[in-house]
């Protein structure tokens, strides 16, 4: 079937996490889910200098374990927003080593989507919270 100019290649980005997504917009990185893939995996969590990375329960009603460890001195930022981007919850790591284990509790804030970002000197983590 011909397309018009709406028509959008699928195309594929990695999101840090070895997962592999269509960006929806056809200027994903990658023009092969298989090609994402490949390059997708070794670009993990590990590369950004974080291990055992863990949020969970997600869904969750209220409190959120998030839980890592940083293998380098590093400095991090954990930040929790709404999806209006206000921030709800910022942690700023300095010269950070070793394991990071904290309860987030979100109770107070309305059911809904909300976004975890991790930044490190090395990259970015992002994670979606659901809050039921």
């Amino acid at each position: 079937s011909q397309c018009q100019s709406s028509c959008v290649v699928p195309s594929w980005d990695c999101d840090g996490q070895g997962n592999c997504f269509d960006p929806g917009t056809g200027l994903g990185m990658y023009s092969s889910l298989l090609s994402c893939e490949n390059e997708c995996v070794n670009v993990s969590i590990y590369n950004i200098g974080l291990n055992n990375f863990k949020i969970y329960p997600n869904p969750s009603r209220d409190i959120f374990q998030l839980e890592f460890s940083s293998m380098n001195k590093s400095t991090i930022e954990v930040k929790i927003t709404n999806l209006m981007g206000e921030i709800i919850f910022i942690d700023n790591l300095i010269e950070f080593k070793g394991e990071y284990n904290h309860s987030i509790n979100l109770g107070i804030y309305s059911k809904g989507v909300y976004l975890l970002q991790i930044d490190t000197e090395y990259g970015v983590v992002n994670e979606k919270l659901i809050l039921n």
